[in-house]
């Protein structure tokens, strides 16, 4: 368990899960992901997390309360230098995507420097719109690939299991907030349980979560002769399972940060369809 945490802490899981769920909208799409895609993907969505546990660790007025901001900010030169090299990779493979994947490419991250942006000028502790915006943006940052080198239409049943992934990825981040509460009411950090409140938020979780399985009930109805689409189904269920279950016992996966595990797990389940 206290690998999976440093794992977890330096956001490795996630790099992999958002790889995973790339080659998974990859298949619904129908096209084959280059290897300069994947890569860029996987040092863009490291960097990202990284930039942000910095600012976290660097301006939190009390001593660092998670494994992953005693980290960085113990480490902070070290994680700064990381960065600067992944992002200088980055931009260098940047050059060798496919010319569709450039161009939304680009789009993405005009929006990211813009969340960045506001950091900067209003501080974290105003950024109520935080969880939502994240979630809009990995959701686009996994599929983007994938979509821009579709081989097929772009039909309402893909539609549908975006929305789906993009509830699923914002569910599992207010379950995040939810846990953290306490400690970002501490630190002064925002989040959308400190705006709205910790009942508040749990009720959106829960409606969100019956949601997503009504629409993927509905969704094999329709569908029932797409196998594509019906193993898509599959794999947002059990997707939504380990955040049903942060919900039902939220004190046993408060302990050593094992809703952060479970948590970021939900993104490796599409392997099973792969």
């Amino acid at each position: 368990m206290r690998v999976l945490r440093y794992i977890n802490a330096l956001s490795l899981d996630v790099v992999a899960g958002a790889l995973i769920c790339a080659l998974f909208f990859s298949k619904l799409f129908n096209t084959q992901l280059p290897a300069v895609v994947l890569a860029t993907l996987g040092l863009a969505v490291w960097s990202v997390y990284t930039i942000d546990h910095l600012w976290d660790a660097s301006h939190s007025k009390l001593p660092a309360t998670t494994l992953r901001h005693q980290l960085h900010k113990e480490f902070d030169k070290l994680f700064r230098l990381m960065v600067f090299a992944a992002i200088t990779v980055g931009v260098v493979l940047f050059f060798y995507l496919p010319a569709p994947t450039q161009k939304y490419g680009l789009l993405l991250t005009a929006v990211i420097l813009g969340y960045f942006l506001s950091i900067v000028l209003w501080g974290n502790k105003t950024l109520y719109h935080k969880e939502p915006l994240v979630a809009l943006v990995y959701t686009c940052g996994i599929a983007l690939g994938p979509y821009s080198l579709a081989q097929t239409n772009f039909s309402a049943s893909h539609l549908l299991v975006l929305a789906q992934f993009g509830c699923l990825a914002f569910t599992n981040l207010l379950l995040f907030t939810y846990f953290e509460t306490e400690t970002d009411r501490q630190q002064d950090f925002g989040s959308f349980s400190r705006t709205v409140g910790k009942k508040s938020t749990r009720r959106t979780i829960i409606t969100m979560l019956l949601g997503i399985l009504f629409s993927v009930i509905s969704a094999c109805s329709i569908w029932s002769d797409n196998e594509v689409i019906t193993s898509s189904q599959w794999v947002i269920a059990g997707m939504s399972i380990p955040l049903i279950l942060l919900t039902i016992w939220p004190r046993y996966f408060s302990e050593n940060d094992r809703y952060r595990v479970l948590g970021d797990a939900i993104f490796f389940i599409p392997l099973l369809v792969l």
